[in-house]
């Protein structure tokens, strides 16, 4: 193993993501490629003072690594303009009515299960 190092931050993930320690103080990131490396007593230092703060080996690290888009970057209008791409609009979803089984009025889902037609008197639950 080498003498470099990623430092993780324990305290939490994202998602299924370590979090490191970030360049130039900039908090934190799953991204290694923008991950701060240490030398071992940097990094031994920070986790002496932090337990939470994990060193990793950087070369054990990098071989873990995987693509992956991050949908905060992603945007419809950029990643597709310009493709020949027409995304197609969802249909609205159709919202079920419920009419009293008696005399056709329409009633509230609650009414409709739990109570009595307001108008005819008839019961509707099943």
């Amino acid at each position: 193993m080498g003498d470099l190092f990623y430092l993780q931050d324990s305290r939490s993930y994202v998602g299924n993501d370590l979090l490191f320690w970030a360049k130039d103080g900039c908090g934190y990131t799953t991204d290694v490629s923008k991950a701060e490396v240490y030398s071992r007593e940097e990094a031994q230092q920070q986790h002496n003072s932090r337990e939470t703060d994990i060193p990793w080996p950087k070369d054990y690290i990098d071989q873990k690594t995987r693509p992956a888009v991050d949908h905060q970057y992603v945007r419809r209008d950029d990643a597709l303009k310009g493709s020949g791409i027409a995304l197609q609009k969802p249909p609205k979803p159709v919202r079920q009515r419920y009419r009293c089984s008696h005399c056709g009025v329409f009633l509230a889902l609650h009414v409709y299960y739990a109570g009595d037609c307001s108008r005819c008197g008839g019961s509707n639950s099943p």
